[in-house]
């Protein structure tokens, strides 16, 4: 809108100062036509320092609370054998981190009055320790995050097997203090370290776990399996037959 409302002021005073017009390398401008121009450049300058993207600061979303999984209260906690796929129950978590990466974008053509905008996007982080199940197991195979595989070896994780005289998590007990950082006796769980929640809509997945737990003594009690029961000729004798 300046910028026509400019031009116009332009071609009048320009008319009126050079009523002759000015000769520029062998061709002559009309006053009119020169004022013109001028206005118009100084309009356009006007209209992007009040219209356009120069200098302006674009935020993307902020977060403004975390949905956690699973963590009920008086929840029962499962006691497995052998591998058992469970879902996990969160125990505890730090306040969700928030950080900010800025970027600028080029500008175009022509003057800018404020240079080129700017972009803030907010990423976010947790910490948080998951309860898989009465200790003390084996270890962990395979881990989901909402229905899909979780590649471990890419996040900062610790294993506790859930042993009657395991340590508190170096983690809680730099966050909590050594004195009030629980170290959840006789549970196994797995604490995550700044997982970046970007990937899952910025809240904390759900999670699963493979869990491996041996049964105690099972294995040296096997005297022998049957595979294919009631199967043979002489499977229901009652003695035993050699020949």
């Amino acid at each position: 809108m300046a910028t026509l409302a400019l031009a116009a002021v332009g071609a009048a005073a320009g008319g009126a100062l050079l009523p002759g017009g000015l000769s520029l390398l062998g061709a002559t401008l009309s006053g009119a036509a020169l004022g013109s121009q001028i206005g118009a450049l100084a309009g356009s300058y006007v209209d992007n320092a009040l219209f356009g993207a120069g200098g302006r600061v674009v935020e993307g979303p902020r977060l403004q609370k975390v949905h956690l999984t699973a963590s009920t209260e008086g929840a029962a906690i499962p006691r497995i054998y052998g591998r058992v796929r469970v879902g996990g129950q969160v125990i505890w978590a730090d306040e969700v981190k928030e950080s900010r990466d800025t970027s600028s974008s080029g500008g175009g053509k022509g003057m800018s009055a404020g240079g080129a905008p700017t972009s803030v996007e907010y990423r976010y982080s947790a910490s948080f320790a998951v309860a898989l199940c009465e200790g003390e197991i084996g270890g962990i195979g395979r881990v989901w995050a909402d229905g899909r595989e979780l590649d471990l070896t890419r996040l900062v994780t610790r294993l506790h097997t859930g042993s009657e005289d395991q340590t508190a998590d170096t983690l809680i007990s730099a966050i909590l203090g050594s004195d009030a950082a629980p170290a959840f006796r006789g549970t196994a769980y797995i604490v995550f370290q700044d997982l970046e929640l970007a990937d899952f809509g910025n809240r904390i997945p759900q999670l699963s776990f493979e869990v491996y737990r041996a049964v105690e003594d099972f294995g040296e009690r096997i005297r022998g399996v049957v595979l294919i029961p009631g199967s043979g000729e002489f499977v229901y004798a009652t003695e035993p037959v050699t020949q």
